[in-house]
């Protein structure tokens, strides 16, 4: 009787992603991969950039796929990975969340980690968009959002709420709306179309979601080729309060200060603004970003 080959993932484990919750997510989902005749490698991490250090240097041919167990900070990494290595289109990535924002997963529809880890058993594989982003001579992508302005102020104040768990980004939005409401200069080509004004911020998306439940890019598709933008220019304050309570249900789309396209390149030639990318925030303009379609496969039915 021929043997049936068993499946081979590894699992790349974030410890303190969703303040420490991750590795116990994985010791309910270990026995799932162990029941379902699956092989299953774990790995943990223990700084930031580990996960991605890994993946560029590690030899994965033996895997059927990587899994992650973290937020969208953790997946960010293991994207970074596979394309920089060039190992995005061999070896699919699957995501079980642990994280305290998971705006990826939201669009995956699928925030139990035992559900998830039964999807990626199921082996059902789909592509995904990427964005490829370029600033001076050095490249690096993103899967879920790039933020500019508020949108990175509104990351780096929920980075001090981390005891808030999901819900900081909400209340960083509203603190940065009513105390500090800072507009900048950005110079921006969106479709051709240059932007050369003072804005309250700019948000380029891949996934509808993005913080906690906030339906940022509520037509977004994770494989449609494009980018989802949204800007909201020189906006009062009482304004951008209003477009902030609609974000929630993706109605601020119809605000006649928020303008919603969908693009496949833009730049920032806006020099030295600090970026919030895919939630971290560790870019700089100026920037070039085009989208590049089906980079990614992922462990999931889109």
């Amino acid at each position: 009787m021929k043997q049936i080959k068993r499946k081979k993932f590894c699992i790349l484990v974030n410890p303190v992603a969703g303040d420490g919750k991750t590795t116990k997510i994985f010791t309910k989902i270990q026995p799932l991969f162990d029941t379902s005749s699956v092989q299953s490698v774990k790995y943990f991490s223990d700084r930031p950039g580990l996960i991605t250090d890994f993946i560029i240097n590690t030899n994965l041919s033996e895997f059927d796929g990587l899994c992650v167990v973290g937020g969208d900070g953790t997946i960010h990494e293991a994207v970074l990975g596979l394309m920089k290595s060039g190992k995005a289109k061999s070896i699919p990535l699957g995501i079980i969340p642990g994280g305290t924002g998971n705006a990826f997963i939201e669009d995956l529809g699928c925030r139990d980690p035992i559900k998830a880890a039964s999807q990626i058993i199921d082996g059902k594989v789909s592509p995904i968009d990427i964005f490829q982003i370029v600033h001076n001579e050095a490249t690096s992508y993103a899967f879920n959002i790039i933020g500019w302005g508020m949108a990175s102020d509104v990351n780096i104040q929920a980075e001090q709420l981390r005891w808030l768990g999901g819900m900081r980004y909400s209340i960083s939005a509203v603190i940065n709306i009513m105390a500090f409401f800072r507009k900048r200069h950005l110079q921006l080509n969106l479709a051709d179309n240059l932007v050369n004004s003072k804005c309250l911020f700019f948000v380029a998306l891949n996934t509808i979601h993005t913080g906690k439940g906030m339906k940022m890019a509520p037509h977004a598709k994770l494989n449609d080729g494009l980018i989802d933008t949204i800007l909201v220019r020189d906006v009062s304050k009482l304004r951008a309060a209003k477009i902030f309570t609609q974000v929630f249900s993706g109605n601020h789309i119809f605000d006649p200060s928020v303008e919603y396209q969908q693009v496949k390149t833009f730049s920032i030639h806006t020099k030295g603004d600090l970026l919030n990318i895919d939630g971290e925030n560790t870019g700089h303009t100026p920037i070039n970003v085009s989208v590049v379609p089906n980079a990614l496969k992922i462990f999931a039915d889109l």
